[in-house]
């Protein structure tokens, strides 16, 4: 008579319960902290735009305004030095005063401009307001990088990579530059100058995060500006942020969070790298987890040693059936001794197991018949190599055994050994039946067939493991093979078995390229000699092993 197994049932979902409860902590403290590693990573790149819109962006905008309103102001396009007038580089022309007289009132108004120029494409002259009377006298504004770049930017606004001053204020400098075009014809460049350290005074004015640090980068990853010493282990991963914004770094237990945004200046990136500061904030969600996570197992150890005797042993059998049985073994069967719903339980699953193992069976029988037509119908056109599939199948599950694969590998290796030649029904009858050597081209097309194999076939269920046996099996130890040129242990075992046995075949068989048979003692010094570089050394050693066994 069979026991009610209600309260077995009652007691095993309070455990599992428990259980849960603990995985449910922890998941909530991790989720915790994760959604606060979330939220700063949100907090940083929204800092991080509002900073690039409203303080680099609004100095970009500016000083391309600048340069653009005067590139096209109509006195400076129509300028034109007087007749006899020199070079001039420390000075300024009578007719050029009053406009340098607007740009020094430009550069008091506007503290982030360091110097406004013109220079000319007539002579190289340069007109600075402010004179700089350090500039050499021989100074040529159109071999300057500046003038060069903006010249090929055909009216685009350019912008220089930081640069020395070429007086001698020993200034680091970047040059906001615009073409000036009459008639289509360039007659000189607006250019100002902003000191590299204005950026970093604005990185110094923000205020950002007091665990945070701002570094501006240009597009080799150099750093430009910071604003404050920073720890020098952080270095390596300020240029890796700029192009992987949110990573979450660790350094020494302390854990921060990057993020990066681009300034419109030459692909230049704006990063911050953040320390998150978690565990103390996390600290009281810790120490509550911690505690119920305590009690709760406490708790378990009291039920499971109660419920372990009379409840886990049968069904840890059947889980562990199951599992066997979803890792594709269905000889297992389960042995319960329980006088309960468990017992009917056990009995019912292994006669379904019975069942399913008849029905594979007559499955993989079918299965086997329906490639076997299939094979047969290739090979039929060539009356060489008629029965190579099956010989070649004979021997391959001989080899199989002897390196004790097992029972699934055994049944790729069967189906990959009946159907490894099916991508030669995509291969022209001439080339296939060719007495004489094969060409280059005829040679690349016969190396086709192990892909053509596959495409054909690799769609189908239960032949996906075959279909990749099936494409390796002509490549080679050393990497020399065909289709990918793989080579050692990326060549599946199945796949060495099967070019061993296909390698045998092709050398004790009468083929229309070659008349004679080899002898015994030639098969086995042939197979000797590819071995470790065509053919895999520990499948032709099992092969020999079976040969000599064979003879004996």
């Amino acid at each position: 008579m069979t026991k009610s197994i209600r309260t077995k049932i009652v007691l095993s979902m309070v455990f599992m319960l428990i259980t849960g409860g603990m995985f449910l902590g922890v998941s909530n403290y991790t989720d915790s902290k994760m959604l606060a590693i979330d939220i700063l990573k949100q907090n940083n790149q929204s800092e991080l735009r509002n900073i690039s819109d409203y303080y680099f962006e609004k100095l970009i905008y500016d000083m391309e305004f600048i340069v653009k309103t005067w590139a096209e102001d109509s006195d400076i396009v129509s300028y034109e030095k007087e007749n006899g007038q020199g070079r001039y580089v420390k000075s300024i022309p009578e007719n050029f005063e009053e406009i340098q007289g607007k740009w020094v009132g430009i550069i008091r108004s506007m503290e982030n401009i360091a110097w406004m120029y013109y220079a000319l494409e007539e002579d190289g002259s340069i007109f600075i307001a402010p004179v700089d009377e350090t500039m050499p006298s021989d100074y040529d504004a159109r071999v300057r990088d500046w003038y060069i770049g903006t010249a090929r930017e055909n009216g685009d606004v350019f912008w220089t990579e930081p640069y020395i001053d070429a007086g001698e204020s020993g200034k680091l400098l970047q040059t906001v530059s615009r073409g000036v075009y009459r008639n289509n014809e360039l007659v000189g460049v607006v250019g100002l100058d902003i000191e590299l350290q204005k950026f970093t005074e604005i990185i110094n004015e923000l205020s950002y995060s007091k665990h945070s640090y701002i570094f501006l980068l240009n597009q080799m990853g150099d750093i430009l500006a910071h604003n404050s010493e920073f720890p020098p282990e952080l270095k390596p991963y300020v240029r890796r942020a700029a192009y992987n914004s949110d990573e979450l770094i660790t350094i020494d237990s302390v854990e921060y969070v990057s993020s990066s945004v681009p300034i419109s200046i030459n692909d230049w990136k704006l990063v911050a790298i953040t320390r998150t500061n978690l565990e103390s904030e996390l600290k009281l969600i810790r120490n509550r987890i911690f505690g119920i996570v305590s009690t709760v197992i406490l708790f378990g150890i009291f039920i499971s040693i109660v419920l372990s005797r009379h409840l886990l042993r049968p069904l840890n059998s059947l889980i562990l059936a199951t599992d066997e049985v979803s890792r594709g073994n269905f000889k297992i069967r389960t042995n319960t001794k329980s006088k309960d719903e468990f017992n009917i339980l056990s009995n019912s699953f292994n006669h379904m197991l019975d069942h399913i193992e008849d029905l594979i069976k007559e499955r993989d029988k079918n299965y086997l018949k329906t490639v076997t037509v299939l094979a047969n119908a290739i090979e039929a056109s060539d009356e060489y190599t008629r029965g190579h599939c099956d010989r070649v199948g004979e021997i391959s599950l001989k080899i199989g055994e002897k390196m004790g694969l097992s029972e699934r590998e055994m049944d790729n290796l069967r189906f990959a050994c009946i159907l490894h030649d099916v991508g030669k029904i995509g291969i022209n009858d001439r080339i296939l039946n060719k007495p004489s050597s094969l060409t280059m081209e005829e040679y690349e097309v016969i190396k086709k067939h192990p892909m053509i194999g596959y495409e054909i076939i690799k769609e189908v269920d239960f032949l996906e493991e075959p279909a990749n046996i099936m494409l390796q099996h002509h490549e080679r130890i050393d990497g020399n093979g065909y289709p990918n040129g793989i080579k050692g242990e990326d060549i599946r075992l199945e796949a060495k078995i099967l070019a061993v046995a296909d390698t045998y075949d092709s050398i004790s068989s009468e083929r229309v390229y070659r008349k004679r048979v080899f002898t015994k003692e030639e098969i086995k010094e042939e197979l000797i000699r590819s071995s470790d570089t065509q053919l895999d050394g520990k499948v032709v050693k099992a092969l020999l092993d079976i040969l000599n066994e064979q003879d004996n």
